[in-house]
């Protein structure tokens, strides 16, 4: 997915991903059987396509808010997205939950609460970022050495999915800009700064690793993600400034070649062959 056309980088406007595909894909035509995550980038699909004028486009991501609302599980003052499925690859099993789940329905509600006022869709943004922004850790935060990690699968020991974990930032950044949620900006920032640390650890010098988790082998990135991963360093950059993310981008764009597609599907085969051990 390219980065969205319509993010700004002081305001909630477009989203961050161009996900104006899912609108047309077949899932679409059925999505009370998408997972959480998907649900909420189909969403994030409509919203972008109303910016870009498509009539209809604003009902029909109301429509799919409607479907998020229903699919949550509320405790105490936490909405959480659950997942009923196991990842093999990482030992989970269900229920379990995702901080990039939680960030991307974080993201979809403060645009319904922009375009609402609705101060329910308020606080079903907040509540999906509470498990992200408390300060003793959650099972969906790693609380390591550098700062706190967003874990897109929340594994032990933990896997930092480095695109789960993008997602997860930029779903704070949207609570601390769209809300002006004091923890959710908080975490942002300390997240940020922690993958700045920690950024280099998914380089393997030819290709990016798609998690930390520590198999037999690297959990390398799918061509897919490899690209995915450029794509998000590239917008942490326009967002931050940061000069790091720039580098990053600039560098593994300079992987994506042919010779080493090769060799990471090539890996990629042994990798599942070990049985992710």
């Amino acid at each position: 997915m390219p980065p969205g056309l319509f993010f700004e980088q002081g305001a909630v406007r477009g989203y961050f991903t161009d996900f104006r595909a899912k609108t047309i894909s077949p899932e679409a035509e059925s999505p009370s059987r998408l997972l959480p995550a998907d649900l909420a980038q189909l969403a994030l699909g409509w919203w972008d396509r109303g910016l870009a004028g498509d009539r209809g486009a604003i009902e029909r991501f109301q429509y799919v808010c409607t479907l998020l609302e229903k699919c949550a599980e509320i405790r105490e003052n936490e909405w959480r997205w659950p997942y009923h499925i196991t990842v093999p690859k990482y030992n989970v099993r269900p229920p379990l939950y995702s901080a990039l789940a939680q960030a991307q329905a974080a993201s979809t509600f403060v645009r319904a609460y922009l375009v609402t006022a609705d101060s329910r869709y308020a606080e079903i943004a907040l509540g999906a970022v509470r498990p992200l922004v408390k300060e003793a850790g959650s099972d969906l935060v790693s609380l390591t050495c550098a700062g706190p990690v967003l874990e897109e699968n929340p594994s032990s020991p933990p896997s930092h999915i480095l695109n789960g974990w993008i997602y997860g930032l930029w779903g704070l950044w949207d609570v601390a800009l769209g809300i002006g949620d004091e923890a959710a900006q908080r975490t942002y920032h300390a997240s940020l700064n922690c993958l700045r640390q920690m950024l280099d650890q998914y380089d393997v010098g030819w290709w990016t690793r798609y998690s930390l988790y520590p198999h037999l082998l690297p959990d390398l990135a799918k061509p897919f993600y490899h690209r995915l991963h450029i794509d998000q360093v590239e917008v942490l950059y326009r967002l931050t400034g940061f000069e790091e993310f720039r580098s990053a981008a600039r560098r593994w764009r300079g992987y994506d070649n042919h010779v080493y597609r090769i060799a990471a599907i090539a890996q990629k085969a042994m990798f599942v062959a070990t049985r992710y051990a």
